[in-house]
């Protein structure tokens, strides 16, 4: 007997028995239900995030960029203002040795009446560089005289002398320069030496 004839015929129970068996079926066939992954635990609801601890890290690392800043800006105008000063060296011991030599010569009184002007005008500009030079803490080094010093100066000779100058800087042959106190351009210097005989 077919199960449709059967309900035809009446048997309620068979037929609820089938459908039952159905549903059973498709309950079984359907994709389980996916469950959600627990999340990450979140933070407690007392406490907040510390923007004060953030804040007071923040402002030592400005700080730190801000000093850095400044000891490399100071760096670079120092560098800046000893590749300037090495620049006009030259010049500038031209013009103090021909100073020193127009000097000599009107104490010697062979200086005609017409360098008077031009030797005024080397003054004016001489005053002038040596004004700038000494804001700056760059200075002449007076070495003649004076014994040797292999820090401050280069020997690019050495003379026989009497004793009394051995050691000595007898001539200077390229001026010298300090700047705030270090060397900025060595002096090139001839040095006595006494011969023992």
């Amino acid at each position: 007997m077919s199960k449709k004839h059967q309900q035809k015929h009446g048997e309620p129970q068979a037929a609820a028995e089938e459908e039952l068996t159905e549903q059973q079926d498709a309950v079984q066939t359907e994709p389980e239900a996916v469950t959600p992954e627990p999340k990450a635990e979140a933070p407690a609801q007392g406490k907040k995030p510390d923007y004060y601890d953030q804040l007071v890290r923040l402002s030592a690392d400005f700080e730190n960029y801000r000093k850095r800043t400044e000891r490399e800006k100071a760096s670079f105008l120092a560098y800046g203002k000893k590749q300037f000063a090495e620049k006009l060296l030259p010049a500038y011991e031209v013009l103090l040795r021909q100073r020193e030599e127009l000097a000599k010569k009107q104490k010697e009184e062979e200086c005609p009446a017409s360098l008077k002007a031009v030797k005024d005008g080397l003054n004016m500009v001489f005053a002038e560089l040596e004004k700038a030079f000494k804001a700056e803490g760059i200075e002449h080094m007076d070495v003649l005289d004076k014994p040797y010093d292999p820090a401050t100066q280069e020997v690019v000779a050495m003379i026989p002398s009497s004793e009394d100058q051995d050691g000595l800087v007898l001539q200077e042959v390229q001026m010298g320069f300090t700047m705030d106190g270090k060397v900025l351009r060595p002096a090139r210097v001839i040095v006595g030496q006494h011969a023992e005989g």
